[in-house]
């Protein structure tokens, strides 16, 4: 059985030979998986903060207390714990096609007792829109965030939103893809007519033009953003029509 078909089957993993982080966040204990202090989301967990906390915090104006939230690339699991142990999700579903991010997401869910909210179902998979079957990862060095799907030949299964999300309701999805946030939205076609839900999303600087015309056709309209990198812009958006 391959690896990520025994996680997804049997939610086994083998921990990360890693340091771990003991922090505080609004005066509750936080822990933090760090296996490279030179990456770029990992050195901030190695000084005791979540990465982002910008962007955490225009989440958390948006975000019902108690709420479910579905966090597509959720890399080490820096937005989802945050979600979960301080906004009290109620469900988070996570996405992550990494293997090496993987298993230090499965180390900081266990860490910080939160198996019974995040569900690890959806690791191993990546997003698409339908039109290839399988990738690969590529990854730059010190920026685990940064690594990007690659479709064609690989050993990474692609499903649309659509196949993987059926009809699952959440109060808020959360897309940070590395370029892929169109076709990933494409794949969202059918769920989002369905769960016309509030949307964060990471969009690439090359896809901007692409966005502002799915954004109008779709009838949302923007309520944040925020620039944290020359490279792309995050945006939170909601249906109004």
């Amino acid at each position: 059985m391959e690896a990520d078909e025994r996680l997804r089957e049997t939610g086994a993993y083998v921990a990360p030979q890693a340091q771990i982080v003991r922090a505080s966040h609004l005066g509750e204990a936080v822990y933090f998986t760090v296996e490279n202090p030179r990456d770029v989301i990992q050195s901030e967990h190695l000084s005791g903060r979540f990465y982002e906390l910008e962007e955490l915090a225009i989440i958390a104006r948006y975000f019902p207390l108690g709420g479910r939230f579905l966090d597509i690339g959720a890399n080490v699991g820096n937005h989802s714990v945050y979600v979960a142990k301080f906004l009290r999700a109620s469900r988070v579903a996570m996405v992550e096609p990494n293997p090496l991010a993987i298993r230090l997401l499965q180390s900081n869910i266990f860490l910080n007792g939160l198996e019974g909210v995040c569900e690890r179902r959806y690791l191993g998979y990546g997003l698409s829109d339908g039109g290839a079957e399988t990738a690969f990862i590529r990854t730059g060095k010190d920026n685990l965030g940064g690594a990007r799907v690659k479709e064609g030949e690989g050993d990474v299964p692609l499903r649309t939103g659509d196949q993987l999300f059926g009809t699952q309701e959440f109060d808020l999805i959360k897309i940070d893809v590395e370029g892929m946030e169109m076709k990933v939205l494409a794949g969202l076609a059918g769920y989002l007519a369905a769960y016309p839900t509030r949307i964060f999303i990471e969009v690439d600087k090359g896809n901007y033009g692409a966005f502002d015309e799915w954004v109008a056709a779709k009838g949302y309209r923007v309520l944040e953003t925020f620039q944290r990198y020359p490279s792309n812009t995050n945006f939170m958006i909601e249906k109004t029509s």
